[in-house]
């Protein structure tokens, strides 16, 4: 057999091979991250489709000069008609259907910023950091940082958690609205986690859905760096909270993480400020409840949040 078609018939198998592995491994995408973003086609209906997806879709259309209508979740007549003539434009058949390659072609000519540190880490314990203020993720190694990455965060509807979280899963996507890898966070209130995107327009904008979204390279360069079981620490903006009601072990949501934060800015332990609050927690509640003269009832209640100054904050 000549060598040229041995090549060619070896390259076939390999790529029908990669694809159903791809496949495969797509369906591993949990749930919980499948609720903050989607990879359905966006069709044109009667009534019209509403999706968040759809305001990112206006935002790139108007950037690219080809939309001038609402910015809003709405795909109107006047927005698939602007992507009918964005199709044109890019040799595609103009369908007005917003499916894969339409997302892709979308995203040509996005430019991404290439961070000056390359090759590996050093060696240590790497954890992970995001300021969604400044809308940065930062690997630290042994406690010093090491590389920042751009990102997106969540709008300001739907804010990416702040706390303390793990990472508890991990896997290859195919390339869609999530990009080419995600990372799946302990939250325990929803579901969120770090993934690549099909928008990358989006990067450096609040954007998402409470999820982190990087560039396809930059998140495969992560995705080599982290395992299951790295600390993700996020910081940034969060949404109102209430503190009128008591908090008992057992409870969950951003209100514990607040919770937790400001016992330990006190001098307590109450361990990770993960939004749960587990026995290490309640006993630091007990053992602040009798210090300030509160009881010792393992219980937060107004009295502790408004010594603690988490009221109003």
């Amino acid at each position: 057999m000549p060598l040229r078609r041995l090549a060619l018939m070896v390259f076939v198998a390999f790529t029908a091979f990669t694809a159903l592995l791809s496949l495969a491994v797509s369906d591993r995408v949990p749930d919980y991250l499948r609720a903050h973003e989607s990879d359905e086609p966006l069709l044109p209906s009667d009534p019209p489709a509403r999706r968040p997806d759809v305001y990112e879709l206006k935002l790139r259309l108007e950037v690219l000069g080809f939309f001038d209508g609402r910015m809003d979740e709405e795909y109107d007549s006047k927005a698939i008609l602007a992507v009918k003539e964005f199709q044109r434009s890019f040799w595609l058949e103009p369908t007005g259907v917003v499916d894969p390659a339409t997302w892709r072609a979308l995203g040509y000519g996005v430019p991404r910023a290439i961070g000056a540190v390359t090759g590996p880490p050093p060696e240590g314990v790497i954890h992970l950091e995001v300021d969604t203020d400044r809308l940065e993720l930062t690997v630290y190694v042994n406690l010093k940082p090491w590389k920042t990455y751009p990102v997106a965060g969540g709008k300001w509807s739907a804010l990416t958690p702040v706390g303390e979280w793990k990472i508890v899963d991990k896997g290859y996507e195919q390339g869609g609205a999530f990009g080419s890898r995600w990372m799946g966070l302990d939250v325990p209130w929803g579901g969120y986690g770090i993934h690549g995107t099909n928008r990358p327009w989006s990067i450096g904008t609040y954007a998402s859905i409470g999820c982190i979204r990087m560039f396809n390279e930059d998140v495969e360069e992560l995705y080599e760096i982290v395992d299951v079981g790295t600390r993700v620490i996020i910081r940034g903006p969060r949404p109102y909270l209430s503190f009128e009601a008591p908090l008992r072990k057992g409870a969950i949501g951003p209100e514990v993480v607040m919770l937790q934060e400001c016992l330990k800015a006190a001098g307590f332990d109450p361990g990770a400020c993960d939004g749960r609050l587990g026995s290490l927690t309640e006993s630091q509640i007990e053992e602040a409840n009798w210090l300030f003269g509160l009881g010792n009832a393992p219980v937060a209640t107004v009295d502790l949040y408004t010594l603690l100054g988490m009221r109003g904050r």
